[in-house]
């Protein structure tokens, strides 16, 4: 298990748009209801949190199998620090769905993005190589939902928002080996002075650009029961220490070898 925990964490910095902004993506047993919180206290739980997330921002991600032409992806977006309800809230979730960044929107990149009170206007956008072009789109393309709520991972209201995006039909990830360049961010119009929160953070990077991006590692796997990406980093670290011990134990052993007669 060592092992193969240090070969992930090595093939997810090998992958990554942004080193170390990497999101692994398990798939849950059941889909999610798109209602701007937690419907159950343990909804959210089959998901793991992204890495090296910026204070009062919070990001999960998991994937639900439907059948064989339906793939649903599910975010969760909570910001800690956002109590109100204005207008000039935008919440925005893109994909660059073959993983080839760009330092503009290409023709495979997506932007979803919810704007207004409580997040109730959503638009889909494309990219046409400058910018952003609005798309069309239908419920099972994509949904988003928010509110103002509590939840079980901080228990004063706070904004709480919920997307899923369709695999097949509006986020065809399978173009960058399931692996795709993924950016979320949060703007808090109440509180302006905070800026976008973002993932990966600003001011390195930004909706237009998806060199700036993290990667999404899509996995077939449910997450461990009790394990965390912490729990990932640790272990990798471990193995790696090991792997550097023994190596090193073996190639004392053969250089004093001659000497003991062997």
């Amino acid at each position: 298990m060592l092992f193969l925990c240090g070969l992930l964490m090595q093939a997810a910095v090998v992958n990554a748009v942004v080193a170390g902004y990497e999101s692994n993506d398990y798939q849950t047993s059941v889909s999610h209801t798109i209602d701007g919180k937690w419907t159950t206290t343990t909804e959210w739980t089959d998901g793991a949190s992204a890495p090296n997330l910026v204070s009062g921002f919070l990001l999960r991600e998991s994937w639900f199998w439907q059948d064989s032409t339906v793939i649903f992806q599910y975010f969760l977006v909570e910001v800690f620090t956002d109590n109100t309800n204005d207008t000039g809230d935008i919440v925005v979730q893109c994909y660059d769905c073959a993983a080839n960044g760009g330092t503009a929107p290409q023709s495979d990149d997506v932007k979803i993005e919810l704007v207004g009170n409580r997040l109730s206007g959503l638009s889909v956008y494309k990219g046409n190589g400058t910018g952003w072009a609005k798309a069309t789109f239908t419920a099972t393309d994509a949904a988003a939902a928010a509110s103002i709520s509590s939840s079980p991972l901080n228990s004063s209201p706070h904004l709480i928002v919920e997307i899923m995006v369709n695999k097949n039909t509006l986020a065809d990830v399978s173009q960058g080996g399931y692996q795709p360049g993924v950016y979320v961010s949060a703007y808090d119009a109440s509180n302006s002075a905070a800026g976008v929160k973002s993932w990966p953070p600003a001011p390195a990077s930004s909706a237009n650009v998806p060199n700036g991006w993290g990667t999404e590692l899509g996995t077939t796997d449910a997450i461990p029961e009790g394990f965390t990406f912490a729990t990932v980093v640790a272990l990798s670290s471990v193995a790696v220490f090991i792997g550097f011990y023994f190596l090193r134990k073996d190639r004392k052993l053969r250089i004093t070898a001659p000497k003991l007669g062997i």
